[in-house]
């Protein structure tokens, strides 16, 4: 049973959350699949908060990350996604009714900006990968995070989600998924951030990502 009370689903002001059902379906049944055709195991899921905003970070090392960590999140996680994935109308509009948010990772995007601060004020859960990309481990070292989790984190004092993925999504393979305890970052307003201090915290922030699931990060 999928209801709004139950999930999380619920807006500030106690309405429904939109496009509930679509969200709810497709929710469930991308969460039967990955457990069908891989073998996950998932721990720490005691540290995701059932209510309140957050910002969900991640390594990404498949398309499907974002589907094994969403199965264990009950509030619905409003994901950044690369502006490429809604050059289809049909894929836009599905994305746009999943909640995504479309950035351009090549600029400063105010649009996507609005919309990520819009989630946050309704008590949302925003998810990022900071790398921004599909990041193998022994390409770690020569990926730079991103610092758009860092700096929404900074400019609101929303909690960050760390979320650790381990293993290759093969059929019937191995994969972990574990969430660490959330963690609020420690620092002036973003203006006095200088993009150093930025590059350096997101850094750190994929440093403990890693260190969830015990590997180092070069």
């Amino acid at each position: 049973m999928c209801s709004p009370e139950s999930a999380g689903w619920t807006m500030t002001d106690g309405s429904a959350m939109p496009h509930r059902r679509i969200r709810c379906f497709l929710g469930g049944l991308s969460d039967r699949l990955v457990r069908l055709l891989f073998r996950i195991r998932y721990s720490g899921l005691e540290h995701i908060p059932a209510r309140g905003r957050a910002i969900l970070v991640a390594n990404h090392t498949s398309m499907l990350d974002m589907f094994a960590i969403h199965g264990r999140v009950g509030p619905w996680i409003h994901w950044v996604a690369k502006k490429e994935l809604f050059r289809s109308r049909f894929m836009a509009d599905l994305l746009l009714r999943l909640g995504c948010i479309p950035v351009d990772r090549d600029k400063a995007d105010l649009a996507a900006a609005r919309g990520i601060m819009t989630v946050l004020r309704q008590d949302g859960i925003v998810g990022m990968f900071p790398q921004g990309t599909r990041v193998r481990p022994d390409q770690v070292d020569q990926v730079r995070p991103r610092s758009g989790a860092v700096h929404f984190a900074l400019r609101t004092g929303v909690p960050l989600l760390p979320v650790a993925i381990r293993g290759r999504f093969r059929v019937f393979s191995r994969v972990q998924v574990i969430f660490g305890k959330p963690f609020v970052l420690v620092g002036g307003p973003v203006p006095a951030q200088g993009e150093d201090e930025l590059h350096r915290l997101s850094r750190q922030v994929m440093q403990t990502i890693y260190s969830l699931g015990d590997e180092a990060q070069p």
